[in-house]
C-alpha cells in the first residue's frame, strides 16, 4: 500500500494519540473530517492500521528491563519462535542483521525471574552465545 504526505502525518499523529478525534485531526492535517474518516477506514482494511491500545505505564522502580543478544549455530530463529511464545516477558523480538541472530527485550517481574529466563534460554536450541544488556533509564517510548 502507497501511503501519501497525508497518509503519513495521520499515522503519525494517530501513533501520537490515538484517542484524538476525527475532527482534531482533520483541523491538524488540513483535510474534510470524511476524506480523514475515510482514511482511517482504508489504513485498518488494508492492515496498515492493526489496532488501538491503551498503553499501561509500568512502575520501573518495580520491574527489570534487558536485552537479550542471541546467536545461533547453525542460525535457527524459526526453530525458537514457540520458546519466545511461551515467555509472556519477552515483549519484542526481532531477527536483526550483524554478529546477534536475534534481540529479545524482557521485562521481568524480578531479577530472580529475569535470570530464569536467560538460563532456559541456555537450552533453545542452536544456542551459540546470549548476551545480557540490562537498562537502566527509559529515555524515550513511542510504543
Amino acid at each position: 500500500m502507497q501511503l501519501d504526505k497525508y497518509d503519513q502525518k495521520l499515522i503519525a499523529l494517530l501513533v501520537d494519540d490515538a484517542r484524538r478525534s476525527v475532527t482534531e485531526l482533520s483541523k491538524q492535517i488540513n483535510l474534510s473530517r470524511s476524506a480523514v474518516a475515510d482514511r482511517i477506514r482504508r489504513l485498518e482494511e488494508n492492515g496498515m492500521i492493526t489496532g488501538y491500545h491503551a498503553h499501561i505505564k509500568a512502575d520501573s522502580s518495580q520491574t527489570v528491563t534487558a536485552y537479550l543478544a542471541l546467536t545461533f549455530r547453525p542460525l535457527s530463529c524459526q526453530l525458537v519462535q514457540p520458546y519466545i511464545d511461551r515467555v509472556p516477558e519477552i515483549k519484542l523480538a526481532h531477527s536483526i542483521s550483524g554478529d546477534i541472530d536475534l534481540i529479545l527485550l524482557v521485562e521481568a517481574a524480578t531479577m530472580s525471574r529475569l535470570h530464569d529466563i536467560r538460563s532456559d534460554i541456555d537450552s533453545w536450541p542452536n544456542i551459540h552465545k546470549v548476551v545480557t544488556h540490562m537498562c537502566l533509564a527509559k529515555r524515550l517510548d513511542r510504543y
